[in-house]
């Protein structure tokens, strides 16, 4: 009994040392909505950044999807939130104004070695648009992978009806034209209209997104009222959807109900076809390529120690064989040079499987990838566009109503109106 007791009292002490060791570390938390294999990455990270130094503390939680955004906000605000979510520039932007995320660039520039990679580290269109393209001049967001939109295609009914895959959105109306009439269903879904309108207005040469100084948006011209009457009209003729009937077309498109679908590369796993053959090809893009870049955003709870500390786990994160880790556990590309340029990483994008052939639909836009602004009211941007061809298609507003409304609200957003 004696020695029993003796085990537990000694049990207990090791236990309350490691409880108080950790205690007296600075706790960094990132919440995350993450799926399984990728969570699991994540919490290894976390792991192995903590067994490797003795000063911070990472904890990664997992959190709903649904409203995920919303509840960060709110926490955030209440100063009960997260430390680091994994998100794009322009809603780290959406904190900016308040002083609710952590200046990065001042740690990054203290570090002269790391700071002399870090400058040519990135594609220049993500380091002037996301990372330094912030309205305060500083730095609140790195990105941590690169996907983006591909075209999902029915193979056996393209071989079937004679067509080839479009490279421009004129062929790309043509084809829908022969689907519908041939075989009466939708020839193009589209899983992210939001972002297809972002690459029409950068394409067309008289718009421009958003102009910073001034605070609005520069696609109020008649081009883009025009290409927003010509998208309402391939719906209303039946060669494009702009809604599935799940959350994603993957599941109108196994079933066969429409013929392709610009959806994200990412979602290769989740297309099992209903008794045909299916490919994957590049999008239709000419001069501009809405490529995602996301991760980790810092929040500031005047609390520099926490700050730094989730900057400390961040470098550690993007360093090459953490990123490569990571970008093979989502499948994603590496946006960062350090990690290109790894055997492994070469050696990881040259396999021929169904999901290095999405992402290298991914990678032959890369050359005309570009990035936005990251600005307050960016994101009221993104959901007032597609709010508007939503209103012109299923509300019975005509493309000059809801074009102008579309410009007030996003104008009065960019402008700090709440």
């Amino acid at each position: 009994m004696k020695k029993a007791l003796a085990l537990v009292l000694a049990l207990v002490f090791v236990l309350s040392m490691a409880a108080f060791a950790e205690a007296d570390k600075t706790t960094v938390t990132i919440w995350h909505t993450f799926t399984k294999d990728q969570e699991a990455y994540l919490v290894k990270a976390a792991a192995d950044f903590n067994a490797l130094q003795d000063k911070y503390y990472v904890d990664v939680l997992s959190q709903a999807y649904s409203g995920f955004t919303d509840t960060v906000k709110t926490a955030v605000r209440s100063g009960n939130g997260p430390d680091i979510i994994f998100n794009y520039a322009s809603e780290a932007a959406e904190y900016v104004d308040d002083g609710l995320v952590a200046d990065l660039s001042q740690y990054i520039y203290a570090d002269d070695e790391f700071a002399a990679a870090f400058d040519d580290c990135l594609p220049e269109g993500v380091m002037n648009g996301e990372v330094q393209g912030f309205a305060d001049g500083l730095i609140h967001y790195l990105p941590a992978y690169t996907t983006g939109p591909i075209l999902y295609y029915n193979k056996t009914l393209y071989d079937e009806l004679g067509l080839t895959v479009p490279t421009t959105w004129e062929e790309m109306e043509a084809n829908c034209a022969v689907i519908y009439e041939q075989k009466g269903i939708a020839g193009l879904g589209f899983d992210s209209l939001t972002d297809c309108l972002q690459a029409f207005i950068m394409e067309d040469e008289n718009s421009t997104y958003i102009n910073v100084e001034e605070k609005t948006v520069g696609f109020d011209t008649d081009s883009m009222k025009a290409t927003v009457q010509w998208l309402v009209d391939c719906a209303n003729k039946g060669y494009f959807k702009f809604k599935a009937s799940g959350n994603y077309f993957s599941e109108d498109f196994n079933s066969g109900s429409v013929a392709s679908y610009i959806g994200s590369c990412a979602g290769y796993p989740y297309i099992t076809p209903d008794g045909f053959e299916f490919a994957m090809a590049p999008m239709p893009a000419q001069t501009w390529f809405p490529s995602w870049n996301r991760g980790p955003i810092v929040f500031y709870y005047k609390d520099d120690a926490r700050a730094e500390g989730a900057y400390e786990f961040i470098k550690y994160f993007i360093s090459a064989e953490v990123n490569l880790g990571w970008v093979k556990a989502v499948n994603a590309l590496a946006p960062y040079s350090w990690t290109k340029e790894l055997p492994e990483y070469q050696e990881y994008v040259s396999q021929d499987t169904a999901a290095i052939q999405a992402l290298n639909a991914v990678g032959a836009h890369l050359d005309i990838a570009g990035s936005l602004p990251a600005v307050t009211g960016a994101s009221t941007v993104r959901n007032e566009i597609k709010a508007a061809v939503e209103n012109v298609a299923f509300n019975g507003m005509t493309v000059d109503e809801a074009w102008a409304a579309c410009v007030a609200n996003c104008n009065a957003a960019l402008q700090g109106a709440k």
